[in-house]
């Protein structure tokens, strides 16, 4: 007689449970009940320490996701409610999510790495996909796919994915992982990748003809682009000294993207009222208080790269009055007239002249401070040809 091993009995009967429960129950029962016979066996190892009980709960959470790609409602179109979060999709949702949240707690001391960072990343992709499955549900009157994302839904993507990538380097401080380090850059970088593609291009009412609402300052502009970069911003700050250089660079100039995009379509705003559409064109006062705000925008980045010593923010700073200087050379001479052409090549040569002395400044100060400081006392024993090491962040 052949002696089937311990895993695959533990399997077997987990397979067989999981059958019943799809030939008894149906809906929302089926996915709740699923997801807490893994959760079961999660608990069975403070019991048996079997190494395949964790992997049962892997097994329920796939066969949860196959259910919600075969019927992303959980109970069907027809039956499911229309009130905002508290319908059939927050516990579909978040059932399984927080169930897969509480395995990787409980098993944060299991010996089996591979089975625990499992565990990590499937909670965090059920908890992003719980959260933005009910934005979706909640900005479309609760129906999912009845059309494509507008700015403002695309725009709370983005601040979850922003919240996402803190919380992962959050967890990843308190309790290092693998899942927490590489899944807190890999949210920053998809979502810097989505926004190229959403805010800047396909949902940019510039190009869309969406209106951007009454209220002068509180209205979809700010919504799609001023908070998703004070987020970015704020999340490279923190970021800093935690995850490579060349990432926190990317997020600060992200940051600094849509907060330049934000007063760029502000202008627009002030003088097209809330359509901002491409075929309105350009008036003469608009392209004048382009030049003005995006200098006055670089200054502003200068001064905080030097407050916070942020080298992003001055490469960003160096950018923007780039660009001002070429609109200048290439836009307002040949569409300006008069005095606001005179005004424009006036206020551009000021400000370059401020910030030559404010670099000049800058430079004089870092050379003059190695020629007067005295040369430290080498104490006898001392090897004072070996640098002291020392710890820098970005």
């Amino acid at each position: 007689m052949v002696e089937l091993p311990q895993w695959a009995l533990v399997s077997g009967g987990f397979a067989f449970l999981v059958l019943a429960l799809f030939a008894l129950t149906d809906g929302l029962a089926t996915t709740l009940l699923v997801a807490l016979l893994g959760f079961a066996m999660v608990l069975a190892t403070r019991l048996r320490p079997w190494p395949v009980l964790p992997w049962t709960m892997v097994g329920a959470a796939l066969v949860v996701a196959v259910r919600i790609g075969w019927e992303p409602t959980i109970v069907g179109a027809v039956n499911l409610s229309k009130t905002p979060v508290f319908n059939q999709l927050l516990p579909g949702y978040g059932g399984p999510a927080l169930l897969l949240a509480l395995s990787a707690y409980l098993l944060r001391a299991w010996p089996g790495e591979r089975v625990r960072n499992l565990l990590q990343a499937l909670a965090c992709l059920f908890v992003l996909l719980a959260v933005a499955i009910l934005v979706r549900h909640a900005m479309n009157g609760g129906v999912l796919d009845s059309a494509a994302p507008t700015l403002g839904e695309q725009a709370i993507y983005t601040l979850l994915a922003a919240g996402a990538s803190a919380v992962l380097m959050t967890l990843d401080l308190r309790s290092p992982s693998p899942v927490f380090l590489y899944g807190s850059m890999t949210i920053g970088v998809l979502s810097m990748l989505s926004m190229l593609s959403a805010h800047f291009f396909a949902l940019n009412p510039y190009f869309t003809g969406e209106l951007t609402g009454r209220w002068p300052l509180f209205n979809l502009l700010l919504v799609g682009y001023l908070l998703p970069g004070l987020a970015f911003a704020g999340l490279a700050w923190y970021a800093r000294g935690r995850r490579p250089a060349a990432y926190v660079t990317l997020l600060a100039l992200t940051g600094a993207a849509l907060v330049f995009a934000w007063i760029s379509l502000s202008v627009r705003r002030y003088w097209h009222g809330e359509g901002i559409a491409d075929w309105k064109g350009f008036l003469q006062g608009e392209t004048y208080t382009y030049s003005v705000v995006w200098l006055l925008t670089g200054v502003a980045l200068l001064a905080l790269g030097s407050r916070f010593d942020a080298r992003s923010l001055r490469l960003a700073s160096a950018a923007l009055v780039f660009v001002a200087v070429i609109k200048a050379f290439l836009v307002d001479m040949s569409n300006l007239e008069g005095i606001l052409r005179a005004l424009s090549f006036i206020g551009l040569g000021a400000v370059l002249i401020g910030i030559g002395l404010f670099y000049q400044k800058i430079l004089s100060g870092r050379g003059a401070a190695p020629a007067g400081r005295a040369p430290l006392p080498v104490a006898p024993g001392d090897n004072a040809g070996e640098p002291k090491r020392m710890l820098n962040a970005e």
